[in-house]
């Protein structure tokens, strides 16, 4: 079986070919970099705006798994998450393809809420409806991950996480966000993907468990290089304490900041009680997923 990878040479894209024991074809655009793909992978020039380029790169190929996306440019998501998604489905149905996988995101998923502020999810949530609301003479399989830790993460999408661990001694949750979490491990979202390509069909969660900011710093301490220790700080004593000292301080102009940003809060993928610790495969603890990053990042010398 061909299968033709999209976004190959991004984090999920990387990871999957690399776990692939089947003949791979990475899609790739003609001024993208090939070099960390693993050896042996073929390749094909295309782009997911130029029609004629996905109907020669789908020539002979059996099943797409479509991961290519803007993710943080807002101005290109629509032209490539959504109307690049609808080229690519035209292509392989004119091609002849036997099934289509589609990478979307956790918010997209009928069963979870979409922030209709968020560019990115209303992209995926479009190209939702073009595979799901339309017949296509192949079968269609969607995953839907939270938030993914793992290896070979050149972008360094999760960088932000791990180097203040490595660069501070104390770290002290909520004092920074009362952020939370659902993290899964890369390895875990393709093993979803290899069960699509070997036949299953329909939406498919992947999934770990919600996580406090405290509980994602102590994983992060505990495999980062040095010395970094959390101590927690309850949250009445950051609303009662640090936060009107900080808004003193700004007032008077010594702080840049006011003290509302000590109460912030930012989700990573959480999803409602009854939807978490959801795969069709055998999932990693979400402590190996934080593991396999720090480590992988230090052996490419980020550490």
């Amino acid at each position: 079986m061909t299968v033709l990878v999209t976004g190959a040479t991004g984090f999920l894209g990387l990871n999957l070919l690399h776990s692939l024991d089947r003949g791979a074809v990475a899609m790739v655009r003609p001024a993208s970099s090939t070099r960390r793909l693993p050896d042996g992978v073929d390749t094909v020039e295309a782009d997911l705006s130029d029609p004629d380029s996905l109907a020669a790169a789908l020539d002979g190929v059996d099943s797409v798994v479509h991961l290519a996306a803007a993710v943080y440019d807002t101005a290109r998501m629509a032209g490539t998450n959504a109307i690049g998604t609808e080229r690519l489905v035209a292509a392989a149905a004119d091609a002849g393809v036997s099934r289509f996988v589609f990478a979307s995101t956790i918010g997209a998923h009928p069963e979870v809420p979409a922030d209709v502020d968020s560019a990115y999810q209303q992209s995926k949530v479009a190209s939702e409806e073009l595979l799901f609301d339309r017949d296509h003479p192949f079968e269609v399989a969607a995953v839907y991950p939270t938030y993914i830790f793992g290896p070979r993460d050149y972008r360094l999408t999760r960088y932000e996480h791990v180097r203040p661990i490595a660069t501070n001694r104390v770290l002290v949750p909520p004092l920074y966000t009362l952020d939370e979490y659902n993290i899964v491990h890369v390895a875990d979202v393709v093993g979803t993907i290899a069960h699509c390509l070997d036949g299953a069909v329909g939406r498919h969660l992947v999934t770990g468990p919600n996580l406090s900011n405290k509980a994602v710093l102590g994983a992060l301490a505990r495999y980062t290089p040095g010395n970094c220790t959390v101590v927690n700080v309850p949250y009445g004593v950051i609303r009662w304490g640090v936060k009107p000292a900080m808004d003193l301080l700004y007032r008077a102009g010594i702080s840049p900041v006011p003290g509302e940003g000590f109460l912030e809060r930012n989700d990573f993928g959480t999803v409602r009680d009854d939807l978490t610790e959801r795969a069709p495969v055998r999932q990693r603890p979400w402590q190996a997923a934080i593991r396999d990053t720090v480590e992988w990042y230090d052996s490419v010398g980020l550490l």
